[in-house]
Parts: C-alpha cells; structure tokens; sequence
C-alpha cells in the first residue's frame, strides 16, 4: 500500500495543472548519482584553414527519454522535493529571452522583435518601444541589463537581421532605457556594440549574451562550418568592453582581421547560454549536434575542437586523442537541447549557491550542475510541466523560468516559505 500511496504522489506532483494565474505547487527533482572526471586541458592553439566542415549531423531527437543518462551511467529517479514552490507570474508569446533590471522590473524579449517590461510588484505588463525596427529584421534573441543598470539604465539587444539576399546577421546593440510616467517605456540612444557580423544561412545563430566580473560582454556567434578558422566569426565567442570598444588583452588582437580581434576563443559547435559564475568566469552550454550536449568553461584563446573533436560522437575523435583541444567539464548522452543556464548567487537556496542552473528544449526540468573547480556534476532535476526557454535569478533569490510556446507560463521558483 505504501508504494502505491508513494507512486500516486509522484505522479500527481509531476502532471498536475496549475489553475488560475497565481496557483502554487510543489515541484519534483530528479537525482542523479553519475559523475564525470574531465580530461586533463592543454592550452596550445591548433590552426586549420577556413575549409574545415562539420561532418553531417544525425536528426534532432524529437521526445524526451523515460530514463537519461548524464555523463556516466547512472539512472535518473524521480523523488518529491520539498525545497521548491512554484507560482505563474504571467504568460508571453514565444519569448526568447528576459532579465531583470531590479526588484520590480523585468525585461522580456518575445519573437520577433517584441520587447516588454514587467512590473514583478503587481505583475502589469507594459511594451517597450524604440526596438530597432529594420526593414529584413528576422528576430530579438536576447536581452540584457548593463552591470550598472541602476546607475545608467543601459541595455543590451543581441539581434539577428535577415538582409536582401536572405541571409542572415548576428549584431550587438545598446540603449538606455526610459522609464516614463503612467507605464510609458522607451528605448533612446540606439548604439551598435558588435557590428553585424558576416552573413549566414543557417538557423544556427548564437547570439546569448553575458558580463563576466571585470565588466566586458561576451556574445556567441553563430555556427556554420568554419569554426577552426581565424577569418570567419561563426563558432567563436567574442569579447568586447560595455561600449563596444575591443579590449587590448583579447587573444587575437594583432591579426589583421577585422572579426579576430573580436574572438576570445573558438571551436565552438552551437552556443545557446551562457553564464557568469560567482567568481566572473564564462560559462558555455552548447550543443553537440550527433555527440553530446556541453558544458565549457571559457579560457583565453581556447580551441574547443569543433569539428574535429567531440565527446562522444560516433563520427568524430575524443577530446582525449588532441590534448590541444580543450574539453568540455561536463556532458549530457542524452541530449537536452541547451537553451538557457544560470550561476545561483542568492540566498534563498544556499545549496544552490555557486552552482548552475540549465534547462533545454528537450526536457521539461532544471537541472542543477554542481561547479566546484574541476568537480563538476549533475546533482538533481527540477521537474517542470513543460521544456524551458529561460531561467533567470532574481535580486531576492528566487528563481524565475519561462517555458517555450505561445502561451509560455512564467514561473517563479521560491523557498515555500517566500
């Protein structure tokens, strides 16, 4: 009888619907035992010519697996936890990204170039306008706030801009954010940070944005086949000041190539988050394509291998065979569909803090990556009702997720006694 009370609790706390618009529940996690010991990293520089391609990629998998595997062998359980509630602040349609501005303010991108501000106090929702409006514009993919944003009300929009001859570009923006009288919000000052980059046909775009602790804005770019070469922008992650300015110290500065000064390291396959941990390191989530999907810390001038490593990809070498590459901390078999990740710094979960939070398209649940130097590790799985678009922490720790969809549920995750 036990097992059967034990089951029905399980299932009940993982399907049951929320009504209403402010409905609280419980949530699962999902435990894992795996662990990964990551390959020992060289930093020398490998150079390939602008010819390097990808082999072909198998099909994204479409539905998510009953049981995952992460880094190892070990089995996901689901188990009740009480550490989390769960209460919808609101819905958007199709959003892409969101970050706070303060304690009552929260910015939301929506596709395609929708820009909304949210007043967390009495949960009004209200457009931003001014957002750059050009002619082939194809979509705003993420938002967000300058590391002095009480002090300058400065903002960033990472863009993609479809352009005549149908190919796309990646580019970097900045503006100050007006917050007028009776819900009036508008963008003035129109700045670009990272010009648009060179054009490209895939959906494959990057553009995720992050500070790291001394103020300077990563962008990821987009992916194609040349992420080995110096002279093409895709697979790199560039690294630029808060005013777009390129910092002395960034690797390939001394090329002369306009888009190598910008590079702070490459070899990456498709870069869809990133975050800064408590002490400013980039973090990068990305995904594998036919191997597993990543989890890379960020060093000056590192080569990551794409194309011509990957873990655990049927086509290509380990990371282990080129020591020269630099290999991913930790790695998913059964592949999450990166999509957003953050690093917890608050104080409502103090086991959360220093550690990552990462969602994917693939799955709808959380995941909790523990990052402790070289020990980094699945801890638990946070279920969720459906996949996760973006996870955001806010200034009074609680931590907020948006789903993927036209009718995507914002949530707000809290200790239940906040």
């Amino acid at each position: 009888m036990q097992a059967f009370v034990i089951a029905g609790f399980l299932l009940a706390a993982c399907s049951a619907e929320p009504s209403g618009d402010d409905k609280t529940r419980v949530l699962v996690s999902e435990s894992v035992d795996g662990t990964v010991t990551p390959a020992d990293l060289a930093l020398p520089l490998p150079r390939f010519g602008a010819g390097t391609t990808a082999s072909a990629e198998q099909s994204m998998l479409a539905a998510e697996h009953e049981v995952r595997i992460t880094g190892g062998n070990s089995p996901v359980m689901a188990m009740p936890d009480s550490r989390f509630s769960m209460t919808e602040k609101g819905r958007f349609r199709q959003p892409r990204a969101m970050a706070f501005l303060s304690e009552d303010l929260l910015l939301v991108a929506e596709f395609p170039r929708t820009l909304k501000l949210m007043r967390v106090a009495d949960g009004s929702v209200h457009r931003v306008t001014g957002v750059p409006d050009e002619y082939f514009i194809n979509s705003l993919v993420d938002v967000v706030a300058h590391p002095d944003f009480s002090e300058n009300q400065i903002v960033y929009l990472c863009t993609i801009v479809r352009g005549a001859s149908g190919r796309d570009s990646l580019g970097v923006k900045r503006a100050q954010l007006i917050l007028g009288q009776d819900g009036i919000y508008y963008l003035v000052g129109l700045q670009d940070i990272v010009a648009s980059l060179a054009g490209f046909s895939s959906q494959e775009y990057g553009c995720r944005m992050a500070f790291d602790g001394d103020g300077k804005l990563y962008v990821s770019g987009p992916f194609r086949g040349g992420t080995q070469s110096l002279t093409l922008d895709d697979g790199k992650i560039f690294r630029v000041g808060d005013d777009g300015q390129v910092p002395a110290d960034n690797p390939f500065v001394e090329l002369d190539d306009y888009y190598a000064k910008y590079f702070w390291s490459l070899g990456h396959r498709r870069p869809d988050a990133m975050a800064a941990d408590t002490a400013g390191r980039i973090w990068v989530l990305e995904h594998g394509g036919n191997a597993a999907d990543e989890l890379n810390l960020l060093e000056r001038a590192g080569n990551y291998g794409y194309p011509v490593v990957a873990k655990d990809s049927p086509t290509l070498p380990q990371h282990e065979t080129q020591p020269s590459f630099i290999a991913p901390k930790f790695w998913w078999k059964d592949r999450i569909g990166p999509a957003s990740m953050i690093v917890h710094s608050g104080e409502m979960f103090p086991e959360l803090q220093g550690n990552a939070l990462v969602s994917g398209e693939l799955i709808s649940s959380i995941i909790h990556v523990k990052l402790n130097g070289e020990d980094v590790n699945e801890v638990s799985r946070i279920g969720m009702l459906k996949p996760i678009k973006e996870i955001e922490e806010a200034p009074d720790g609680s931590i907020w997720a948006i789903e993927f969809g036209a009718e995507a549920r914002l949530w707000r995750l809290a200790s239940p006694l906040n």
